[in-house]
């Protein structure tokens, strides 16, 4: 059963940043990787990201399991999953058939098959191609999937496009954790934080009115019990 997505409010009035550019690091088991993901090729091709409430995935077996609803979707006549390592050149690695019986809202899933030696140098990107039936396509916002090897900490994924709608962050554990969730501008003054306990399994926080914010930068920052971090550097244009 979905874990119930738990609503973080913004203070209004502040000038924050979104997205249109990510510049992704971090520090792992003391190892630092730095991605940078432009998504250029994505602003013209945001159709489906109006009608998605969600695009989430956690980690299992060997699998990064997918998960996206979508209004309307009879509409669809279906969806091709492309996966990328680095943002910017994807593949195709399946296709799920569109639920033409939906009458308001159609939950989909996808289990994508990563070796873990690449699940774990890497962060893995995710995007949906909708296809309807006039053979018509548009793309989904990207979702960053991020592992760890760590007592605490599976995975966390990110779809941090407030420029289409709000930033959803999920936090998969392995035991009940601390959580601390911070938004900062340009400047590094902390405009948001959010602190909780979280429960074992998956956890997912919907950054309420980021999607309203005006052009800029600003850096998210999610921490897990002090060790496990995931910085993300982004802009809206």
């Amino acid at each position: 059963m979905k874990q119930q997505i738990k609503r973080i409010l913004l203070v209004q009035g502040i000038v924050l940043a979104s997205t249109g550019l990510f510049a992704n690091s971090y520090i792992n088991n003391n190892v630092e990787r730095d991605t940078i993901t432009a998504s250029k090729n994505m602003v013209a091709k945001t159709m489906l990201t109006e009608r998605m409430i969600s695009f989430n995935a956690a980690y299992a077996s060997h699998e990064i399991d997918l998960h996206w609803d979508i209004t309307n979707g009879n509409k669809y006549d279906h969806f091709i999953v492309e996966r990328s390592i680095d943002g910017n050149s994807f593949e195709n690695v399946g296709e799920v058939k569109g639920n033409t019986d939906a009458s308001s809202v159609a939950e989909y899933s996808f289990a994508d098959f990563v070796k873990p030696s690449v699940a774990r140098k890497n962060d893995l990107y995710y995007r949906i191609k909708q296809i309807d039936g006039q053979n018509n396509s548009s793309y989904s916002k990207m979702l960053i999937v991020r592992m760890y090897n760590s007592k605490s900490v599976t995975a966390v994924s990110v779809t941090p496009d407030p420029a289409v709608n709000d930033i959803l962050v999920n936090v998969q554990l392995k035991e009940n954790s601390f959580v601390v969730l911070t938004v900062k501008d340009n400047n590094g003054n902390q405009l948001m934080k959010k602190a909780e306990r979280a429960d074992n399994g998956s956890n997912a926080y919907s950054l309420d009115g980021t999607s309203k914010l005006k052009p800029g930068t600003y850096q998210l920052e999610v921490i897990i019990n002090s060790n496990e971090r995931m910085t993300m550097q982004l802009v809206k244009s």
